[in-house]
């Protein structure tokens, strides 16, 4: 694994978050090098907002707190926000540029690794003396632009800018799918593909309850068909709403945040059934416990190009802790055909639950868990290291003989 360097993380989630990938990823980095998490700035509409709310109590200098040995979490200072409007853009990144900086230089992380994990998240590149510059892809960005927007291809066009811009300025390009891979490398002669993964051990083993479920879902009646996840634009919420429509006697359980802009009544819709459960997010450790307690596990995503890029944690997670999977045909699930179950249409999906409900077995439960075992986060982190590796090495040789 990488080891003995200082690493500059850029998300676009807080770290107490939903769990993703580069908590993962920097957690485990964290153990040999030493890693700033960063989390995402304010916007000044975001900063008024709060002042309105909130009073002086809005307003406060960069926070930071260690989670982990060798892992600090950064908060940019709320006096400092991001705004479009000039001269006062430049006003507050001079600001957020000084305050980072004082903090690297007070935990001694010189000459970083950047690693970036959002299009729109590169403004620091060039201003914190770093020696490479990762940009990781995890989706394809402009398929977020929703088909009823109204300034559809005017937001798509800008979002792909920003990314080709980030991806120009940085050395080494990191995507988590095929379709990923064969997009980005168009723009870019350095990317490598390296898909999600699992934590393996907190999935595998059945967590301790006194019963099977955790006590707040412990009375919902079987069988217990479940998604673990955002509940955004990426789910089929009319096919949900049609499978649970047609089987009463199962239980549809939701466990994650609600993200959902647009198509609301379909959300409303499904929720208003009887047999559908929504019950919020879980912290990373609480959610192995809520798969094991089902007894069918989804990915029920639409079919579109945000989905046909995506690598879904909850396939790797679903896969260790050995549950039958039900799954829209999908191209990363696709990649596991022979133990997960495939649907086209609302109809083949609740088939495909119920032959998933008869199939549980010890055997599948095998066969899913050496599945899970080839994709870990460590061996996703080699993978990664890896690839760093090889990248610093040849810049450093360029330098060299460009100093000759």
């Amino acid at each position: 694994m990488l080891s003995g360097h200082n690493i500059v993380c850029f998300s676009p989630n807080r770290w107490d978050a939903l769990w993703r990938n580069r908590q993962q990823i920097m957690s485990r980095l964290a153990r040999a090098n030493r890693v700033l998490f960063v989390e995402p700035a304010p916007y000044l509409r975001e900063t008024v907002a709060n002042l309105r709310t909130r009073g002086a109590d809005a307003i406060r200098d960069a926070d930071i707190y260690s989670p982990l040995d060798n892992l600090w979490v950064y908060s940019h200072p709320t006096f400092a926000p991001i705004s479009g409007r000039r001269p006062f853009k430049e006003m507050t990144f001079a600001w957020r540029v000084r305050s980072l900086r004082k903090t690297m230089r007070q935990l001694r992380l010189d000459n970083p690794i950047l690693w970036i994990f959002q299009y729109n998240l590169g403004e620091m590149i060039g201003h914190l003396d770093e020696k490479l510059i990762i940009y990781h892809a995890v989706d394809e960005y402009s398929a977020y632009v929703m088909e009823d927007d109204g300034r559809l291809d005017e937001r798509r066009r800008r979002v792909r800018e920003l990314e080709t811009d980030v991806m120009r300025r940085s050395d080494l390009v990191f995507v988590t799918s095929p379709a990923l891979l064969e997009s980005k490398s168009r723009l870019h002669p350095h990317v490598v593909l390296v898909p999600n993964g699992v934590d393996y051990e907190s999935f595998a083993v059945r967590p301790m309850h006194n019963g099977v479920a955790p006590p707040d879902i412990e009375s919902l009646p079987r069988p217990l068909v479940g998604y673990a996840g955002v509940i955004n634009e990426k789910l089929d919420l009319p096919l949900l709403s049609e499978v649970a429509r047609a089987q009463p006697n199962w239980h549809f359980l939701f466990v994650g945040p609600i993200a959902l802009r647009r198509e609301t009544g379909s959300l409303a819709a499904l929720r208003s059934r009887p047999n559908v459960h929504f019950i919020g997010p879980r912290t990373v450790a609480q959610l192995p416990a809520y798969i094991w307690a089902c007894d069918v596990c989804l990915i029920p995503y639409r079919k579109n190009e945000w989905t046909r890029n995506i690598s879904p944690l909850k396939l790797y997670e679903y896969l260790a802790a050995g549950k039958p999977i039900v799954s829209t045909d999908i191209p990363a699930a696709r990649e596991f055909a022979d133990v997960i179950w495939l649907a086209s249409d609302a109809d083949a999906f609740r088939r495909a639950i119920g032959e998933a409900l008869d199939a549980s077995s010890d055997d599948l439960r095998r066969r899913e868990q050496a599945i899970a075992r080839e994709h870990t986060w460590e061996r996703r982190v080699e993978a990664l290291s890896a690839a760093i590796e090889q990248r610093l090495k040849t810049i450093t040789n360029q330098q060299s003989r460009n100093n000759g």
